[in-house]
């Protein structure tokens, strides 16, 4: 394994003292300031983000910052702070290791090393197929996933069938004599029909059980899942990247998307530290067939929407940046939409109304 230190060129000393101290207990080092750009990164390594003032001024900080969340998205990122600087839109809620005392910047290699020493006796992941079609979008967690209309079919007719039989065993009682109809406290001019109203009621009883275990249609919600539209691919899903200080704005225009028979996929509880939202948040872009991006000024300062765009251009997933409200983009955002058509939804529309005959989104979305 290999532990790549990240940092900015005035940032060497520390760097260097933490590279000593990682080789004296076996492990193989290398230092990148993104002047060289960065070498790939293999399964078993680790990488090792050391932030400061002078990363922030860098003139490698696109870089470093890509590099930076590359490794935080694969799971191999250790970042340390080596000062009180405010870390970028994106980054500043991930977990960081506090180095900014230098006088007891030993504890935090020593946490560095361990990290590593963990990393290396960690099992190696499971060799990933060759992604020769796209994989579907995980449901959203919200929802569980509905029963299937064969299996409630095949109970409604076990039970039927069950009916039967327990149906016609009492009956078979009665006729035979070992249940005693004269023993029920019933009119006797009524006992010969005692089996048969029997035989009846524990049909109707074990059917409607059984009927009760056919599916049932669920009503349509934000962050539900939509039928596939008309000539698309079936099971494939929208993700929508948006701040949640902008709940009111976006939830119209996810219904309106449903409502064009768009599958979509979108954290409606919010998931809560950086650290935890990677796993389910991958999965969920590589499996969507596009990423709309609700563009604000909040999104812009989200962290959680940065990394979201980060990954859709790193999945290579077409964007659609929707505006829905008049914000201009920063430098790092201005990158990612180099090139992609925007959608000023606010010009167009009354927010947070949506109008069924505007046609504007629906066009916006062919590109996904």
């Amino acid at each position: 394994m290999t532990v790549f230190i990240a940092h900015a060129e005035a940032d060497r000393p520390a760097a260097e003292a933490l590279e000593k101290f990682l080789e004296r207990r076996g492990l193989f080092v290398e230092l990148e300031t993104g002047e060289r750009g960065f070498r790939p990164v293999q399964g078993a390594d680790i990488v090792v983000a050391l932030w400061s003032k002078d990363t922030t001024f860098s003139p490698y900080r696109l870089l470093f910052e890509k590099r930076t969340m590359e490794a935080w998205a694969d799971e191999q990122l250790v970042m340390i702070k080596l000062d009180h600087a405010f870390a970028p839109v994106g980054l500043r809620d991930l977990t960081a290791i506090d180095a900014s005392f230098e006088q007891q910047r030993d504890i935090a290699w020593a946490a560095v090393a361990k990290t590593a020493q963990d990393v290396r006796v960690r099992p190696a992941p499971a060799p990933q197929m060759e992604e020769r079609t796209r994989a579907a979008p995980p449901r959203p967690r919200a929802f569980p996933a509905p029963k299937k209309a064969a299996t409630g079919w095949l109970s409604l007719i076990f039970g039927l069938m069950l009916a039967l039989v327990v149906g016609a065993g009492v009956y078979a009682a009665f006729v035979l004599g070992y249940l005693d109809a004269s023993a029920l406290p019933a009119p006797r001019a009524y006992q010969p029909w005692l089996p048969i109203v029997a035989a009846a009621a524990a049909f109707v009883l074990v059917g409607f059980v059984a009927i009760g275990a056919l599916p049932r249609r669920r009503s349509r919600s934000v962050g539900a899942e939509a039928p596939a539209a008309s000539g698309g691919e079936s099971g494939e899903s929208l993700f929508v990247s948006y701040s949640h200080a902008d709940n009111l704005a976006v939830v119209p225009v996810v219904e309106a998307v449903q409502a064009q028979g768009r599958s979509v996929w979108i954290d409606n509880k919010g998931i809560n530290g950086g650290d935890s939202w990677a796993g389910e948040i991958v999965r969920a872009i590589k499996g969507a067939k596009g990423v709309v991006v609700m563009c604000s000024k909040h999104a812009f300062e989200s962290d959680h929407v940065k990394r979201e765009v980060y990954l859709a251009d790193r999945y290579k997933k077409p964007m659609v940046p929707v505006f829905i409200e008049a914000a201009q983009p920063p430098e790092d955002f201005e990158y990612f939409f180099a090139g992609v058509q925007w959608l000023e939804l606010h010009k167009t529309v009354g927010l947070p109304t949506w109008s069924d005959d505007d046609q504007t989104l629906a066009k916006a979305l062919k590109a996904v």
